[in-house]
This record gives C-alpha cells, sequence and structure tokens, in this order.
C-alpha cells in the first residue's frame, strides 16, 4: 500500500533469457532496452510465453489475437517472422520460436514471471476521444441486450422506427478476407510493387541492406526475382507500361532525378525527362502510364518553391503539361492513377505528414474533385475495372485497412489490413492484389555532440515519435507521436519517462515549442494555422486558441513574443494577446529564435536546403549555410557559436550526418553519420540541450516489408 493507504497496481514481467516482457504496456526489451514490436506482433509473443512450454496452435493464436474476425494464416506468419527477428536468437536458445507444421508454436524457456510496481503515469492513462469517422462497427461486435428488450411495450409507432433504426445501425458481417499468401521473404525491404497488365510478374523496389539503394527488381510468378536496374541510382515508383515491354521509373543520382524507360527483356534504356529530386521520404509511388501508352502521369514541381503537383509527360517527345496546381501545401499532390479507360486520373493530395486526401481530376484538366475527407494518411490508390470504384489504403478506421470507394457511398472496408501503411498494385486482369506493409517506426534519440558521440534511444513506441524539444531547464521533452492513433504533443521527463499527453480529439498539432518559463507550448493547427497555447496548470495541461494565424511559432527569449510565419512575411505577436507586427519581409518556415533573441533562423520553402537568419533589427535576411536535406528543413538546433544541422553524405546521396557549421569560421565539420537512412518529412526539429552537450534528434529502429499476394481481391 502506499501513503494513502491504496493498493498499488503491479504489472507482470516475462523474463527469458536476455528479454523481457511488459504484459500489460506490451514492450518487448533486451537487457533493459526497449525493441520495436508492433502491436499484434507483442499480443503474439505475450501468448507462447504465457503458454511455454506449451505449443499454441494456430488456431488458437489467431482466435486471441483477432477475436471476431475471420484472419488468414498468413497475417500470424507475418507477426511470428516479425518476433523472430526483433528476438533474433541462436536455435536452441531462451526465445528461439519452434514451428511446428500444421500445428502450431512454442517458444523455448525457461519462461519466469515477475511482478514489479506499476509507475504512476502507467496506471492512470489519459481519458482519449474517438474521432467521429463514419465506419462500420468493430466486426462481431452485438449490440447490448438492454438495448433490444421491452421494445414491444412502447407502443407501434415508435416500435417501427426502433425497427429500422435496428436494421440500419445493425453491424454488419464482417468482410471476408481473400485468400493471402508470400511473393517474396527477402533480407531487407521490399515494396512499392507493381504487376504487369498480364498479371503474371511483379515489379518492386528492394533495399538490400542499411544504407543500400532502391533497385527495381522483377518477379515472374513462381519464379526468381532478377535485377533490371542496372545502372548506379537509387530507384523509385517502377510502373509497366500497357504492352508489358517496358518499365517506367525515376532515378536519382546526387542532386538530379530523371524519368527513365527500362526495356524488361534488354536493350538500351530512355531518358524522357529530368525531374526535381525532391521525392525523398514519400513512400508513395510518383508514376502511373496512361492505359493508351502515350503519356506517364507523374508528381513533380517546377521548382522547390512549390508544392508538388501531377503533370502528363509525353513517352515520346518528354513534354510536360500540368494537369494540377495545389497552392499553399508543404508537400503537394502525389501519387496519380489513371482509370481503366483514361479518362482520369486519382491522386494523393497531401496536407502533411499525417493528413492526406483522395481527389481526381479528368485528363483534359479541370477543378479536382475531393473525394474523401477523413484527415487521415493515405498509403496507396488504385482503380477497379468498372471505371468507377478506387480502392485505398488508409488509417481511417484506427488500423491501416483497403477500402473500397464507390461513387456516392461511404468507404467500405476490405479483409486487408495492417499496423503500418500498406502499398498495393491491383491487377484488373487476374482481380488479384500484390500488397506490402511498410514498416516504419521513428523514435527520439539523444546524441552526445562530444566524443565518442554515442547514441541513446531515448522515447520509443510502436507508433512514430518525432519533434523533440527540450524545456528551458532539461528537465523535460515535448514531443509529437501518434501512439494513440492519431498525432499529438505529448511531454516527458527528459530521460523519456513519465509522459502525459498534451494534446487531443481533432487537433493536428505541429511542432511545439517552449516558453522560457517551462509552462507553456505554442504551436499551430497544421490544417488551418491557427496558433495554440498549452499551458500546464495544476498538474494538468489547458490547450486554448491564441486567436492567431501564424506557422511553426517559437517564443521570445524574454516570453514577450510569439514569432510566426506567414505566407510571404513572419510575424510578432505580444504573448499576452494583442496585434502582430511584421518583422521580416520574406516567407520563413521552421522558425527558431537565437538565443539573445536578435535574430530569427529559419528557410524559405518546405524542400528549401538553405538555412537563412534574418536581423531583427535592420531586417536585412543572409543565408547561413547550404547542404539541408530536401524536406528535412527543421533538422536543425542553433547554438551561440553555430548550428547543429543534417546533411547529406558526399559520398553516398542516400545516407545522412550531423554536422556543425561553426559561426566563426563558417566551416562545418562532421560530428556524426546516421546509421541508417531517415525519412526527412515532419521528424524535426532538433533541440539541444542547455549544457550544450547532447543533441535530440529521430532515427528510423531496424525494419522489414515482404510482399504478399491476395487472390480474388473483391
Amino acid at each position: 500500500m502506499n501513503l494513502n493507504g491504496n493498493v498499488l497496481e503491479r504489472r507482470r514481467i516475462y523474463k527469458f533469457g536476455a528479454f523481457g516482457l511488459d504484459a500489460s504496456a506490451k514492450i518487448l526489451l533486451r537487457e533493459g532496452e526497449p525493441l520495436h514490436l508492433t502491436r499484434k506482433a507483442a499480443e503474439t509473443l505475450l501468448i507462447l510465453v504465457e503458454q511455454s512450454p506449451q505449443v499454441v496452435t494456430k488456431e488458437e493464436l489467431i482466435a486471441a489475437i483477432w477475436p471476431d474476425r475471420v484472419v488468414d494464416e498468413a497475417n500470424l506468419a507475418q507477426n511470428i517472422a516479425v518476433v523472430r527477428k526483433a528476438l533474433n536468437v541462436e536455435k536452441g536458445a531462451a526465445g528461439y520460436i519452434e514451428t511446428f507444421a500444421g500445428r502450431g508454436y512454442r517458444i523455448l524457456g525457461p519462461v519466469t514471471c515477475h511482478e514489479e510496481p506499476a509507475r504512476s503515469s502507467e496506471l492512470h492513462p489519459p481519458v482519449l476521444t474517438e474521432p467521429e469517422l463514419a465506419v462500420p462497427t468493430t466486426p462481431g461486435q452485438r449490440p447490448s441486450k438492454d438495448r433490444r428488450v421491452f421494445w414491444w411495450t412502447l407502443g407501434p409507432a415508435l416500435a417501427g422506427v426502433l425497427i429500422l433504426a435496428v436494421f440500419l445501425l445493425w453491424p454488419q458481417p464482417a468482410p471476408v478476407p481473400p485468400h493471402i499468401t508470400p511473393v517474396t521473404r527477402l533480407g531487407g525491404k521490399e515494396y512499392q510493387p507493381s504487376i504487369s497488365p498480364d498479371g503474371t510478374t511483379v515489379a518492386y523496389l528492394w533495399e538490400q541492406g542499411v544504407g543500400k539503394p532502391a533497385q527495381i527488381w522483377i518477379q515472374p510468378a513462381g519464379g526468381a526475382p532478377r535485377l533490371l536496374s542496372a545502372a548506379p541510382g537509387s530507384y523509385s515508383s517502377p510502373t509497366w507500361a500497357p504492352d508489358g515491354r517496358s518499365i517506367a521509373c525515376l532515378r536519382f543520382r546526387e542532386s538530379a532525378g530523371e524519368l527513365v524507360v527500362l526495356p524488361v527483356n534488354g536493350g538500351a534504356e530512355r531518358v524522357i525527362t529530368p525531374v526535381l529530386a525532391t521525392r525523398y521520404g514519400l513512400s508513395n509511388p510518383h508514376l502511373a502510364w496512361s492505359p493508351r501508352g502515350d503519356t506517364i502521369a507523374m508528381d513533380d514541381a517546377v521548382n522547390q518553391s512549390q508544392p508538388l503537383g501531377i503533370f502528363l509527360v509525353s513517352v515520346g517527345t518528354g513534354q510536360k503539361s500540368r494537369l494540377t496546381q495545389p497552392e499553399d501545401l508543404i508537400i503537394g499532390d502525389i501519387d496519380p492513377r489513371f482509370s481503366p479507360d483514361g479518362s482520369n486520373v486519382s491522386f494523393v493530395r497531401a496536407y502533411h505528414r499525417a493528413y492526406q486526401e483522395l481527389f481526381s481530376v479528368p485528363t483534359t484538366g479541370g477543378e479536382p474533385r475531393k473525394l474523401t475527407s477523413d484527415i487521415r494518411e493515405i498509403s496507396a490508390q488504385g482503380w477497379s475495372s468498372d471505371n468507377r470504384t478506387i480502392f485505398f489504403a488508409s488509417n481511417r478506421g484506427g488500423e491501416f485497412r483497403i477500402w473500397r470507394l464507390e461513387p456516392g457511398h461511404a468507404p467500405v472496408p476490405t479483409g486487408v489490413y495492417a499496423e503500418f501503411p500498406i502499398q498495393f498494385s491491383f491487377s484488373l486482369k487476374t482481380h488479384s492484389l500484390i500488397y506490402t506493409v511498410v514498416q516504419s517506426d521513428p523514435n527520439i534519440w539523444r546524441l552526445s555532440v562530444n566524443a565518442p558521440h554515442t547514441w541513446t534511444r531515448l522515447i520509443a513506441s510502436t507508433g512514430q515519435d518525432a519533434s523533440p524539444q527540450y524545456s528551458p531547464d532539461g528537465a523535460r521533452v515535448a514531443f509529437r507521436t501518434d501512439r494513440t492513433g492519431e498525432e499529438q504533443i505529448w511531454v516527458s521527463l527528459a530521460d523519456g519517462s513519465g509522459p502525459v499527453q498534451v494534446t487531443q480529439g481533432k487537433l493536428r498539432p505541429s511542432v511545439a515549442r517552449w516558453a522560457p518559463d517551462g509552462k507553456s507550448l505554442i504551436f499551430n493547427n497544421s490544417k488551418t494555422k491557427e496558433l495554440f497555447v498549452a499551458r500546464e496548470e495544476n498538474g494538468s495541461w489547458q490547450v486554448k486558441p491564441f486567436g492567431e494565424i501564424g506557422v511553426h511559432p517559437v517564443y521570445s527569449p524574454d516570453g514577450q513574443w510569439i514569432y510566426a510565419g506567414l505566407d510571404d512575411s513572419m510575424v510578432k505577436f505580444p504573448a499576452a494577446g494583442g496585434k502582430g507586427q511584421t518583422v521580416l519581409q520574406t516567407r520563413g518556415l521552421s522558425l527558431d529564435i537565437a538565443p539573445d533573441g536578435k535574430a530569427l533562423y529559419f528557410v524559405r520553402e518546405p524542400a528549401d536546403t538553405q538555412l537563412w537568419t534574418g536581423d531583427l533589427q535592420s531586417g536585412k535576411v543572409s543565408r547561413v549555410l547550404e547542404g539541408l536535406v530536401p524536406y528535412c528543413t527543421s533538422c536543425w538546433a542553433v547554438d551561440t557559436n553555430g548550428v547543429y544541422y543534417l546533411g547529406v553524405r558526399t559520398n553516398n546521396s542516400s545516407l545522412q550526418s550531423i554536422y556543425f557549421l561553426d559561426f566563426k569560421t563558417h566551416t562545418a565539420r562532421l560530428v556524426a553519420d546516421y546509421p541508417e537512412p531517415i525519412l526527412p518529412i515532419g521528424i524535426g526539429p532538433f533541440s539541444l540541450s542547455r549544457d550544450g552537450k547532447s543533441l535530440l534528434t529521430v532515427r528510423l529502429d531496424p525494419s522489414n516489408s515482404d510482399l504478399l499476394r491476395a487472390d480474388v481481391f473483391p
């Protein structure tokens, strides 16, 4: 019991070999350090350790992990593969998972169970509100008994109303999933699948290891993979020509990009047109070949000052014509897809890393038509053969699913779902689907900026953790995470413990910046640009509108002003409220302020590779450095003597390093190489500790992805 006489809750920790598994939090530990596991994979492991040394049948595992759902056995096999990769133990050692063919699995022990007191932050998690979405109720869920009894006593009219309500609201049967079989089981990551027109061969990207560039491989059904992209570079977005003889793709080398056509059965490649090399970090495909074969739809931009738009490119001449021109977006329009008759192009409008919607536009031009209004991620989309139905992958219902969208109807879920974004290619000929689950696990790490430059994982979850900011006294860290299913702001202690949720609901918060007193946070809504202030009062956080518009706000060092960016200028508002004043006559994004409060640091465009500074007295703007990673425009942190920033390695454009630019000497030195490539969109800013010894950054924990086939897709 505690001092108040309350019984302390306890948590169960299962220990086996070098591992521990927290049964309540479903977190896997190796020698005290958390390892990444998806929620379903952690549930799979928990069942195995609870039943050790018994064999758990496949039927028992599926029933426990996916209650009230019809699930293909391939989903279980994928979970087992994820667990095995995380454990990475040799045969016969504790933690090794044995397979009993046709029966089930068993984990080797010995397994012991220990109880430990739970921390107070674990006993009372925040109460979260679910998003209001037009989605079916949970499959298998039944209305409560009280809802159905005694309606016959209420009168004929009301009874009729209730009968109609029950008919309309009664849960629909769970969609029967298609039969799922593996297509690839290769080391590394296979993604962006593209099925050939005859449905017999799949092209895909394969990253064979950390830091290795993505290459295009093709694989016939039942055959071995074959390398198609022989020339150096990192490749993206393979898409088949309608005749099946060639594949179009994007290729990036150093700072240049190009649209290339590769013959499938030998011959010379053909470069169609140069493209802007700013796709890095966007996992969606970027190309689609028209049914007639004379045109390729592609997302591109004229320069880095513009968001991406959809262009139609002549395969014969390389001439480009613009189809969409989004305005006032950080990312833009991506992932075009032709309808089977070639009359329309659907695409994803990316407002933000975690906010996309589906649109369609005639190939002859016109105003794009909005097809979804979910404020969720969309990781893939494609047309059915009827020219009306579109399938798209989204987390609109919480987890990622492939949804079926017909004109005039709400999206309907199919039987394919996952915890991470899904990419797929749909065969119009065989009505089969090849898809992959793109696992991405960004977590917050602390880097010692002094030798030997050690990395320490600080904040980790099965969701995406990013945008860390030290509090002024260095005792806490504010960060963004989607661990609750929606990206929100949280605050933890400096060691990552005791996380507390600050924002919730329908807010789409940007980066949170601390007030100098360490009691308030300022941020903007990523969708509306409205400014909000979160203030800690009596141990809880209260979020209130600030009453102004701006992006990437930051407090002045004395706490009297709030600076923010507008479309063509930067302004300051009194922190206590009042009229704003223009301070710099230039666009500013990813703002930060000098320690002495005399200058702002910023970038000008979403894909800017240059860092700028503006003197708040004279209004003079000057360039600080060139070399930021495109789309990682906030991946830097200002110090009194210089700035730490994320840049591309000189010998490998697909890898990054952290550098320090000295303000006095105007020279940059290498601080540390990033161990693995990082997806730049939405991970910054970085944050330097008060003593200048530690830098908070974001790293991707190891992940893999394989291709799966869903036959007879609806």
